[in-house]
């Protein structure tokens, strides 16, 4: 991942050396010149020639004086590999010249001067090796021109002194060679290490500063949800301290009880908009994906918002569509129900648009959300989903919300796999549009509104209550009590096990996560099951109730087959949630007895033939995804992912 970034930082290291050298090479070469026309002067055998190949020479030399100046002036003019091969280029016409001289050596009559200008190649080499010899492309470019014409000249004098000579030239070009390799990745480590080093500063420096950002948008966070949780906790200790009024009046009692159940109520939805996003921060909320017809999703939240539309005197346009999506009906309607009742909330006058740009027939498309309310400002658009942050609510009123909601659609938008969009401009409305899976019609549930109409009802059901705290499962009994249920409750596992060997056959097993003794809900719920199952009673509806967000056992839990509800639960909520799993299980009944007819039936006793039995599992299918989508529509405002995960494993697990 980090080999790209790590080679150019090693390519500019190198430019940066390779091109350092460079002004002393340009003096130390015009000498070379300057020497060699001295000597060569008095006895060239062909003027012209020695005037080309030293005019040669010298234009090398500028032009590499040039090269460093454009690289000094313009580093950015070319990529730093670029300057590397430039400068490659430069040292294989630089050092050709000296290389090339040394045949003027050998046409003059002083015997002398061709050792006298190979040691001068040599001292040359040596300044390649030290300039140049940290990089491949600039030494091998470089070394093999300067040194093969003297090493051939001196092999074709045929003499012993020459070719010996020429042998100690060809063994030197080997081993500066070779040098050159270990002192390059000697280089190369330690330009690596100082990369890593920085790399790794910078690392931690982002990591730093992510983690300050994380400290003041916690801060910021307690601090607002501080300010929002104390207006109704200080209204609800005044209204209260006012009941113990005595010459207050039995109606002046009944609004001030009134009043004090608006505030719990605006408590209680703070709390959960709370802690669903906390669900959803922690991992807890799952994904389960359907078919499904998005109109009836449309039409579902579209009917729970147009009264308030009415109310101000919009109107909430839903545009038709035919289309089928793979997609979370829970999650998406409660991104829906976010965006539908901001856009209602901050829209004076117009209309709100829900509806459907499709993308492609396989592909989906996405769903939009349009206003003509008041608009958000460009700066304003990241910081809109920071939770607690509202830019028209600067006063903290709770009639305005609380500005979770659009941190919430974010998060929930990222669990289903896409990117969360927002066009907007002051005056000008806001357009909120995300990614929709295309579905298949042929695996379409059955209808997403006739699913929700309700389960079996609570009257007359068996349940076991299992909660160390006397006042929760005191609660619970009377709760349950009033909705017609036989209700046992039990402080821990041992005294429900007891009651189950008293002979009590409970429908529904209710418990919370933390028990006395260090055992936990989980443990607790087993061990009933197990008893349970023993006697015969393997269908029995099972719930886990917690406050814990982000134990590493809830993970687990719906893999066990536990449905799982997290504090606080609504009464409405939880008789919700207990219809929809007595649901379940009669379905998961419904569908063992008629797998065990289909099996009988293909030997001939019941079901004549294959057609028969397809159109039995078809019907069976039907009914299972009418539950699933049940099961994952939970009650009105209060969907609940991980129930649903947990429910339809337990139906598994049962079956």
């Amino acid at each position: 991942m980090r080999a790209d970034p790590i080679q150019r930082a090693i390519d500019e290291d190198l430019v940066r050396v390779l091109y350092a050298q460079d002004p002393i090479a340009f003096f130390s070469h015009w000498f070379s010149i300057a020497v060699l026309v001295s000597i060569y002067w008095p006895n060239i055998p062909s003027p012209p020639l020695f005037i080309a190949c030293f005019g040669f020479y010298a234009a090398a030399n500028c032009a590499s004086l040039a090269l460093w100046l454009v690289n000094r002036r313009y580093p950015q003019l070319v990529s730093p590999r670029g300057w590397i091969i430039l400068h490659a280029v430069r040292g294989m016409l630089l050092y050709s010249g000296p290389g090339i001289a040394v045949w003027f050596a050998f046409q003059s009559p002083q015997s002398d001067l061709p050792l006298l200008h190979t040691v001068m190649l040599v001292t040359l080499a040596a300044g390649v090796f030290m300039s140049n010899g940290f990089d491949l492309l600039n030494f091998s470019t470089s070394i093999p021109f300067l040194l093969f014409p003297s090493i051939v000249m001196h092999f074709g004098t045929h003499t012993f002194d020459r070719t010996l000579l020429a042998i100690v030239l060809a063994f030197f070009f080997c081993a500066i060679n070779v040098y050159a390799l270990s002192y390059r990745k000697l280089f190369q480590q330690v330009v690596q290490a100082r990369v890593d080093q920085q790399y790794l500063a910078e690392s931690l420096a982002a990591q730093k500063r992510v983690a300050e950002e994380a400290s003041l948008a916690k801060t910021r966070f307690f601090a607002a949800a501080s300010h929002d949780l104390r207006q109704p906790l200080h209204a609800i200790g005044l209204l209260a301290a006012s009941l113990n009024d005595t010459a207050a009046t039995p109606v002046q009692h009944a609004k001030t009880a009134e009043h004090i159940v608006y505030n719990v109520e605006a408590l209680n939805q703070l709390f959960n908009q709370v802690l669903d996003l906390a669900r959803l921060e922690s991992g807890v909320t799952q994904v389960i994906r359907l078919h499904f017809r998005l109109s009836e999703l449309f039409e579902r939240v579209g009917s729970q918002y147009r009264p308030q539309a009415a109310a101000k005197g919009l109107a909430l346009r839903i545009a038709p569509t035919a289309m089928v999506v793979h997609d979370d009906p829970v999650l998406l309607e409660r991104v829906l129900s976010n965006l539908l009742s901001n856009a209602v909330r901050y829209t004076e006058d117009g209309a709100i648009w829900l509806g459907l740009r499709r993308a492609g027939r396989q592909t989906g498309g996405f769903i939009e959300v349009r206003d003509s309310g008041i608009g958000i400002p460009a700066e304003e658009h990241a910081r809109i989903f920071e939770e607690f942050y509202q830019v028209a609510n600067p006063q903290r009123d709770a009639r305005q919300g609380h500005g979770l909601g659009l941190p919430t659609v974010k998060r929930l938008v990222e669990m289903l796999g896409g990117e969360l969009q927002l066009r907007s401009a002051p005056g000008r409305g806001s357009v909120f549009r995300f990614p929709v899976q295309a579905g298949d019609p042929d695996g379409v549930v059955a209808s997403l509104n006739e699913a929700v109409a309700g389960g079996p009802s609570a009257q007359g059901r068996h349940v076991l209550c299992i909660d160390d705290d006397p006042s929760i499962l005191e609660g619970l009994v009377s709760l349950l009590g009033r909705w017609g249920c036989s209700v046992l409750g039990a402080r821990d596992e041992a005294n429900a096990l007891a009651a189950l060997e008293g002979g009590f056959v409970p429908d529904a097993v209710l418990c919370d996560y933390q028990l006395a003794n260090h055992r936990t809900g989980a443990q607790a719920l087993t061990a009933v099951r197990n008893m349970l199952a023993r006697a015969g009673h393997d269908n029995v509806v099972t719930l886990l109730i917690t406050g814990d967000m982000a134990s590493a056992e809830l993970a687990a839990l719906a893999l066990q087959g536990i449905p799982v509800l997290h504090k606080p639960v609504t009464p409405a909520r939880l008789r919700r949630t207990l219809e929809m799993l007595w649901q379940q299980a009669e379905l998961d009944k419904g569908r063992a007895a008629a797998a065990l007819a289909l099996r009988v039936g293909q030997t001939g006793n019941v079901v004549g033939n294959e057609a028969s039995g397809r159109v039995v599992s078809g019907a069976l299918a039907a009914a299972g995804s009418a539950a699933q989508g049940e099961a994952r529509m939970g009650s009105k405002g209060q969907p609940q992912s991980t129930l649903t995960q947990s429910a339809q494993s337990q139906s598994e697990a049962q079956k």
